[in-house]
């Protein structure tokens, strides 16, 4: 008899169990799929008869704080949220919401502070981790966030947010150096190969950059140089003056004395638009060129427009590109289509005559490790050297970069 009421006392009971569980999965799922409609307010209602009946279970209490952290009352989720985690075996899930209500809420001293209390529980947490190298960096603890990046086991999950995180350290650099070579050859005719180099210097400030250059020209069997600076003055993130001059050791080669100045804005989200001038003064004669650009972005292409109008010779040139970038890793691909009188910029002497080109020039970036890039540049020309006689030009560049 005893076994029979037992048995009918156990029965009672997992009914009961049972039905708990039924109850709060029911409610749950119901409450889960409010909070996908974004409807926070309902799906609270649900889980609030729940908290009452069933005070001591703590995945109610955290799923209520972390909708009130997805609607955006903060200080009513760490309310809910923070007597899980301030005790002396807190719950990693609740320490895990409290660090995202920290880190969204921009409280990024106590974001830190939580992610080591969870970091004491699991150590090779990568999504913590993370979550406290993007913290450093925005605290401008770069070399916190670094080392922090080094210890990090990388997962396909996580590869592309530490790189993305390397390169916004890297992007707070303030300097950076860079060395290029061109050799300009012609072919049927041919003559002797040109030779341009450079040597730069780049310092970034809060809101403006300054660059320093020394060119040098080797053609025809004569040397000469060309000092240049270039002043970039940001206004906002797409809105920035460009200003270059320049003075050169000799008449020929270079310019004598060079200026110019381009404005870039961009009034609409995937626009952006420019305008601007150079001017040359050689010793025979002066040349002043008109510019500009439209450019059209979407995802990581660009599609550009660039004119180029030379007001004393009434000539003109067009050039089209093509870029595919990769911001995360620095690279990028571009194509250009060039077409016109004009000749192509990095040659524009005193020698100008109304002879046409046609243009066409791919150039690559290659970033290596967190700090050096090298860029090829390739341009070939099917230029007009006298009046219906043509020939073959290539431009080839390579240009090496080490930011720090």
């Amino acid at each position: 008899m005893k076994l029979f009421y037992f048995l009918i006392a156990f029965l009672f009971i997992s009914s009961a169990v049972m039905a708990q569980e039924i109850n709060i999965d029911a409610t749950m799922a119901k409450a889960k799929s409010e909070v996908e409609k974004e409807h926070y307010d309902q799906a609270l209602s649900l889980l609030a008869p729940l908290r009452e009946k069933f005070p001591e279970n703590e995945d109610l209490t955290i799923y209520t704080g972390r909708i009130y952290s997805w609607k955006k009352d903060y200080n009513k989720a760490l309310e809910i949220l923070t007597p899980l985690t301030d005790r002396a075996n807190p719950n990693p899930d609740a320490l895990l919401a409290v660090i995202n209500i920290y880190y969204w809420s921009e409280q990024l001293e106590k974001c830190i502070t939580y992610c080591d209390k969870y970091l004491a529980i699991d150590p090779n947490s990568t999504d913590v981790l993370l979550i406290k190298a993007n913290a450093l960096v925005s605290l401008n603890r770069d070399e916190e966030a670094s080392a922090l990046l080094e210890k990090i086991y990388v997962t396909d999950n996580s590869t592309q947010k530490i790189s993305a995180l390397r390169t916004l350290i890297a992007h707070k650099s303030k300097d950076a150096v860079a060395i290029s070579y061109l050799n300009i050859s012609t072919y049927d005719p041919g003559q002797a190969p040109q030779h341009y180099g450079y040597v730069e210097y780049a310092h970034k400030f809060s809101k403006s950059s300054l660059v320093g250059r020394a060119n040098v020209g080797y053609v025809n069997n004569d040397t000469q140089m060309l000092f240049e600076a270039d002043y970039y003055q940001t206004f906002s993130k797409r809105n920035y003056l460009y200003v270059n001059t320049g003075v050169s050791t000799g008449k020929t080669i270079f310019p004598v004395a060079k200026a110019g100045l381009e404005y870039y804005f961009a009034p609409l989200k995937s626009f952006d638009f420019s305008l601007g001038l150079k001017y040359l003064h050689f010793d025979t004669t002066d040349v002043t060129l008109l510019t500009g650009q439209a450019a059209y972005r979407t995802g990581s292409y660009t599609l550009a427009y660039r004119p180029y109008y030379d007001t004393a010779n009434e000539l003109f040139s067009h050039v089209l590109s093509i870029q595919h970038t990769n911001e995360e890793k620095e690279n990028l691909i571009r194509l250009e289509l060039q077409y016109g009188n004009v000749p192509y910029l990095y040659l524009y002497n005193n020698f100008i005559e109304p002879l046409k080109a046609y243009r066409i020039g791919l150039q690559y970036q290659q970033r290596i490790g967190d700090s050096f890039f090298v860029r090829p540049v390739l341009l070939y020309e099917y230029e007009e050297y006298l009046p219906s006689e043509y020939r073959h030009r290539l431009n080839a560049q390579i240009i090496i970069t080490k930011r720090f």
